[in-house]
């Protein structure tokens, strides 16, 4: 069993990890702004092209913490916890509740820091633009988009085990990352994880996002259909995780 002071020693770890890499990509416009105080940081440092909140990043270069991070946060498929449970819809329901509450958490985690780091650095555009509307309807779609990728790590991986899982994962994230970059598609996940951006510039409205939102939550519910195909068809009689 994984134990709560454990949990939020991650959790403090992440928001460590996220909060420098959030210094570490924004650092040349800190200096701009330190030397015009009227510069717009806040359009910068959100862009989804590149940097901390780019697309390359959050459906990329995250998600091997955050593949790490579901094996920290959610139990493993111990004998001593399987005979607990009555069925394996319980245990599937069981485990897609961790899998949605350690998504929120780790989108989160990421968002909070630019949250913050905005709300420091460019507090006058941080008020005019109503920026924690914006991030708020961006963290529901980062929390749809890495729920979705991690019932597709644990639907590879009732089939296989976690590090097939992780690479398969991976690369599927690659995969959708390069469709959007080359074919620049209309919606996918890859085109929803930052929203910043073009609502910032109104490249999309309100409204669309909230479109997106559906969408998403939609291809949630595909991923939950289909994890509860494979939990069905899992075989549980090695009765312990392969990590």
């Amino acid at each position: 069993m994984k134990s709560n002071p454990k949990k939020m020693y991650v959790f403090m770890l992440l928001l460590l990890l996220f909060g420098c890499l959030w210094m570490i990509y924004n650092i040349h416009y800190l200096k701009i702004k330190q030397l015009d105080p009227s510069y717009p940081l806040i359009i910068d440092v959100s862009a989804s092209v590149d940097g901390y909140l780019s697309i390359k990043n959050l459906l990329i270069t995250y998600i091997i913490p955050l593949l790490l991070f579901y094996r920290f946060f959610i139990e493993d498929e111990h004998p001593h916890i399987m005979v607990r449970l009555t069925s394996r819809a319980h245990i599937y329901r069981r485990r897609t509740i961790q899998v949605l509450i350690s998504s929120f958490i780790y989108a989160f985690s990421i968002l909070l820091n630019h949250f913050a780091g905005v709300f420091i650095f460019d507090r006058f555009h941080f008020i005019s633009l109503n920026f924690w509307n914006i991030c708020l309807l961006n963290l529901a779609l980062l929390t749809c988009i890495y729920f979705s990728i991690g019932m597709l790590y644990y639907f590879i991986f009732d089939f296989s085990n976690s590090i097939i899982a992780m690479a398969g994962t991976f690369f599927i994230c690659f995969l959708l990352y390069m469709v959007k970059s080359q074919l620049n598609i209309a919606w996918g996940p890859a085109s929803a994880a930052n929203v910043i951006d073009p609502l910032l510039s109104s490249g999309i409205t309100g409204y669309y996002s909230l479109i997106m939102i559906g969408k998403e939550l939609l291809l949630s519910i595909v991923m939950i259909l289909l994890g509860l195909f494979a939990i069905e068809k899992k075989d549980f009689m090695f009765g312990v995780s392969d990590d």
